[in-house]
């Protein structure tokens, strides 16, 4: 039961990390996601540095 609690706590924390992220990287100007490329990849992004490639 800890095992499966524990998922379900993870999968949570994940996702709250994910949203966390995506919304600091769509408030960024948006020359800034211009220059460092993320300009339309804002969600690929936040999936990869929360969930990995």
């Amino acid at each position: 039961m800890t095992k499966a609690i524990n998922a379900v706590r993870d999968s949570f924390a994940r996702r709250f990390a994910y949203r966390r992220t995506h919304h600091a990287l769509m408030s960024l100007p948006m020359r800034t996601r211009i220059d460092c490329d993320l300009l339309g990849r804002e969600e690929e992004t936040a999936r990869a540095a929360v969930y990995g490639r």
